[in-house]
């Protein structure tokens, strides 16, 4: 583990221990307090304990021997047994706490090339030695409160190992840190990662890697992702939290701070600098690949929710979505194999662009090329051809970046067609709001006119007969008007003082 990795790890173990040191030390402080409380009980009102608390003008002005008598012994002192016990954890504590911070460990770092029995062996025993500080701490409490009763919580104790450890209790244990380089051929590595993580042990597991070439068979399938991802890791081990990032991105530290301390199996992948390579090429570098999606960054923790989606959270990529895979190849050393020039015989128009390329069907690619085109220094384009396991990895990423998308919720199907429905649903009833706000609105400016026309009529009638316009019944009018349709308002035949 390179030191840039080790030195937030060692931060993180040395944090832990000093809040455990703070756990004990409160704990030892207490139950001396308890045994001074249980001595000056057990001997408080002997004559000579009282001399020692009056002072000389107690032990002049009265006989305390008389008053030793009178007092007697007190009845809230404890019982030897419990005595012995306080004391015996006492010593357990302080042998606790001298392990803890005077000796200061080393954080314990297994390689994943280990026998992976050996592993278990080891990640078990640290574990355990955790459980016997927090155990300690647990009767400590007990006794402080009282509670604590022999018969039920010495077999309790007894047994107590590191599954009995709450969640709190194991995201303060410092980690047990197993190492892994993971390389172009990932299968064992993955392989052996698993089978640690099923062992549910909250083991912490830091993968790491320098390079992002992976090799496939000859014979792969590039339409089918056929190879074992280890950013799936999600979707078989549900309980296991996760977490792909780089020291080159923005919050880092607290990431892996919050992968360290999840009292969960986890596994954290890392993409990290090579060995000659300084720290503004290696953020160039993942700035790159983030871009073109080769090492997506997200993070998986089945603590923050109930719901699978929920507990997605991708980070750190660019928008609009451009990715490209193979120019990022282009430019990594690695991949330099991957790339030639093609062959004198082949014809243009056999010159597919690769992304046009993984979208055609098996009969279409037959007699095509999977290629890249570039412009070289005088401005001419140039293609190059993509090897067999670089178009497959260029597949896969594709079909892992659209799997992470649909499982932290961004594009899922399922989502995308129930928004589709609903937004068809809302359009037709906001149609039919419109029509029936625009029958309203034609009705009610019809009456408008309806009534317009009355009033003024009756303004017409009443100039002409001398009629009170009070008298003239403008409703009747109108519906005289509605009945008589649209050829107009239609006067009464007869109107008082008609002549």
């Amino acid at each position: 583990m390179n030191a840039q990795l080790l030195k937030p790890v060692t931060d993180l173990w040395h944090h832990h221990l000093g809040i455990l040191d703070e756990a004990l030390d409160e704990s030892i402080r207490s139950l001396n307090n308890l045994l001074r409380l249980d001595e000056h009980h057990r001997h408080g009102r002997e004559a000579g304990h009282l001399k020692e608390a009056l002072g000389p003008f107690g032990s002049t002005s009265m006989d305390l021997s008389s008053l030793s008598e009178v007092l007697g012994k007190s009845s809230r002192s404890m019982s030897g047994e419990r005595r012995q016990r306080i004391r015996g954890l006492l010593q357990r504590l302080s042998g606790l706490r001298e392990i803890c911070v005077d000796n200061s460990p080393t954080v314990p770092v297994a390689q994943l090339d280990q026998d992976e029995e050996e592993i278990r062996r080891e990640a078990e025993a640290h574990l355990n030695r955790m459980a016997r500080v927090f155990a300690s701490l647990r009767a400590a409490q007990l006794e402080i409160r009282s509670k604590y009763e022999a018969e039920e919580h010495d077999s309790f104790f007894e047994a107590f190992d590191w599954r009995q450890l709450n969640a709190t209790e194991l995201s303060l244990c410092p980690p047990y840190i197993i190492h892994a380089v993971i390389g172009e051929h990932q299968a064992p590595a993955l392989l052996k990662i698993l089978s640690l993580l099923e062992s549910r042990k909250p083991v912490k597991i830091i993968a790491t890697r320098d390079a992002l070439r992976k090799s496939y068979s000859p014979n792969c399938d590039t339409g089918v992702p056929s190879s074992l991802s280890l950013e799936m890791l999600p979707v078989a081990m549900r309980a296991v939290f996760f977490l792909q990032t780089s020291s080159a991105l923005e919050g880092f530290n607290e990431q892996l701070f919050e992968a360290l301390t999840s009292p969960r199996p986890t596994l954290v992948s890392l993409l990290q600098p090579k060995e000659d390579e300084n720290t503004e090429a290696f953020e160039m570098r993942t700035e790159r690949a983030l871009r073109a999606r080769a090492f997506p960054a997200f993070r998986y923790n089945p603590d923050c929710d109930s719901g699978f989606v929920s507990c997605f959270e991708i980070f750190a990529h660019p928008d609009p979505e451009d990715l490209d895979f193979a120019r990022f190849a282009l430019n990594e050393s690695e991949f330099k194999d991957d790339f030639s020039a093609p062959p004198g015989n082949c014809h243009p128009r056999d010159l597919v662009p690769v992304t046009e390329y993984l979208s055609l069907n098996r009969r279409q690619r037959s007699g095509k090329h999977p290629c890249l085109f570039i412009e070289d220094r005088e401005g001419q384009t140039i293609s190059t051809i993509l090897s067999p396991s670089l178009v497959t990895q260029f597949s896969d990423l594709l079909h892992l970046w659209k799997t992470l998308q649909e499982l932290a919720g961004r594009d899922n199907p399922h989502v995308r067609q129930s928004r589709d429905a609903l937004k068809a649903e809302m359009d037709v009833q906001k149609k039919a709001l419109l029509e029936d706000q625009q029958e309203k609105l034609e009705a009610d400016q019809k009456h408008r006119e309806e009534v317009a026309v009355a009033v003024a009529v009756k303004r017409i009638v009443s100039t002409f007969t001398g009629i009170n316009p009070a008298s003239i019944d403008l409703q009747s009018m109108l519906s005289r008007q509605g009945s008589a349709g649209n050829d107009g308002l239609e006067v009464p035949p007869h109107l008082p003082g008609d002549h």
